[in-house]
């Protein structure tokens, strides 16, 4: 019993204990909400953007990647994952580029996660 316990217990630790992390580099734009940097996938923390099946999506993904143009930027990983993906608040210099896509209409806060952190 004690041995089936410490299965249990190192099986559940390292999915309860996930190591938050300053990714940094030139990103890649895989559509209006996800990027790779660093060769990490990374779904940008508290917003929701139009789906790629869309036109709004493309014009979100074109967006982003408009605003990035090839610099490198600094994402803080939120310790949560979405669909295998780091969460993380990502910053071009000081500005946040989750922010810059809700004030731009090209996402939408994601309550569920930013709490309504770009609603305000």
């Amino acid at each position: 019993m004690i041995r089936g316990l410490f299965v249990l217990l190192a099986f559940c630790l390292p999915l309860a204990t996930v190591q938050a992390e300053t990714l940094e580099g030139r990103p890649t734009i895989i559509d209006g909400d996800s990027i790779v940097v660093a060769g990490k996938p990374i779904r940008l923390w508290g917003i929701d953007a139009p789906e790629m099946a869309t036109r709004a999506g493309s014009a979100s993904k074109s967006y982003l990647r408009t605003v990035v143009s090839g610099n490198e930027i600094r994402c803080e990983d939120h310790g949560k994952r979405v669909a295998g993906h780091i969460m993380a608040q990502c910053f071009l210099g000081n500005v946040d580029l989750g922010r810059i896509m809700v004030l731009s209409g090209n996402a939408v806060d994601w309550r569920r996660h930013s709490g309504g952190f770009y609603s305000r």
